[in-house]
């Protein structure tokens, strides 16, 4: 062995693991996986080889093999030691603000008004996470823009973990999809962290206006009536309106949209009798059971609570849709802390009390791993897309 393979760490890379490793918990920039640094320095009386490895476990590993050596080798072993550890240190994030998280309060950022659903969710996680993480959690309400100032603000926030916030299917995927110019990229501009809650959409009809019971005669009066049938939702470029564009796009009937500014305005048309049909989430609806008709809903399956009420791929087979809520933080969230926040809030989900919450709103609670919300803004991107571009919906500025 030279002076120089002695006395001179070596950055290489591996391909295969070594076997025997002991964890050190530090952690990883995802940027320098398989980056292994690798220092040959001798020992008294043996050599000793310590592989330095920042690898895709968020943990720098180290590996220690030995061979004959001299005494003249081993005096300055622990010094090379401690420089070969710094050096790797230096290809991994800062590890003092992980290990540390979270040492400030934490603030949740809600787009939408107090007293919605999924405020009223969030105030009862954020106790939760106050408990366990053992710091203030405060719920901000940021509404406007149909989702997107709040949104926006969690996008430009700084990625420590302190600011962390709710985004759902209008405010990631169908808004978006509707902008010339979005304001943030919903993919690249965000950490995903779990989805909350999941909600089932539901076509209804006022049985005064429209007297069909199955949604086959809905389709069959759209397809007869002169002008078609209206329908009413929260807004254009809601999901509720793509939606009935892709029924109207499946079934070929001439379903006819009423955007309103709001649930509540377009429920409000529809008891009045102003408008024949609603595409609309299903809590919205379930107060006002005895005055409308709910003719299928989006699930893949019958609710157990509803179990009259059949899906909409009983008669359009694979037209499964629903809504979902789920909780995201800014971009380049380092892995050890989105961890430690998607752990929490799982817990948080799982509490009876925040179920119990959660199911009395007709929503259905979740909890789940960062990938899956992940995916469904993917698919969410990919599904309605090309549903937009037939509709021939008109993007905003």
């Amino acid at each position: 062995m030279s002076r120089d393979e002695i006395e001179k760490p070596v950055l290489s890379h591996f391909g295969p693991r070594h076997d025997e490793l002991a964890g050190c918990a530090l952690p990883f920039d995802s940027s320098l996986s398989n980056a292994d640094l690798k220092l040959e320095r001798g020992g008294l009386g043996r050599a000793a080889t310590w592989t330095f490895v920042c690898d895709e476990t968020c943990l720098i590993r180290y590996s220690r093999e030995t061979m004959s050596t001299t005494r003249r080798q081993s005096k300055t072993l622990m010094k090379m030691f401690v420089s070969a550890l710094m050096a790797s240190l230096a290809l991994c994030p800062p590890i003092a603000a992980a290990a540390e998280f979270p040492s400030q309060p934490i603030r949740i950022i809600v787009p939408f008004p107090p007293g919605a659903s999924t405020d009223v969710v969030t105030r009862l996680v954020a106790e939760d996470l106050r408990r366990s993480l053992g710091q203030a959690v405060t719920v901000e309400n940021r509404p406007g823009g149909t989702g997107q100032i709040g949104v926006g603000v969690l996008a430009r926030s700084t990625p420590n973990g302190y600011t962390i916030g709710l985004g759902n299917e209008a405010t990631h995927v169908t808004v978006p999809l509707l902008k010339k110019r979005p304001s943030f990229d919903s993919v690249k501009d965000f950490t995903p962290l779990t989805i909350a809650i999941r909600t089932t959409m539901a076509i209804a009809v006022n049985p005064v206006v429209l007297r069909t019971r199955t949604l086959r005669e809905l389709i069959e009066a759209a397809i007869k009536a002169p002008g078609g049938i209206s329908f009413a939702t929260p807004g254009t470029g809601s999901p509720q309106h793509l939606i009935g564009e892709l029924l109207k796009q499946r079934s070929g009937a001439n379903f006819v949209h009423i955007p309103y500014s709001g649930s509540a305005p377009a429920t409000n048309d529809l008891l009045a009798g102003n408008i024949p049909m609603i595409i609309s989430t299903l809590p919205a609806l379930m107060a006002h059971r005895d005055k409308i008709t709910i003719i299928a809903i989006g699930d893949a399956e019958r609710l157990p609570y509803l179990p009259d009420v059949p899906t909409i791929s009983e008669t359009m087979p694979d037209f499964v849709v629903g809504g979902w809520s789920g909780y995201f933080g800014p971009a380049n969230l380092p892995g050890p802390i989105a961890a430690r926040l998607n752990a929490a809030l799982v817990s948080a989900l799982h509490k009876p009390l925040v179920i119990e919450a959660i199911r009395k709103q007709s929503l259905e609670p979740a909890g789940t791993s960062a990938q899956e919300l992940l995916t469904l803004v993917k698919s969410g991107l990919e599904r309605w897309a090309p549903v937009i571009e037939r509709a021939q919906i008109g993007k905003e500025d």
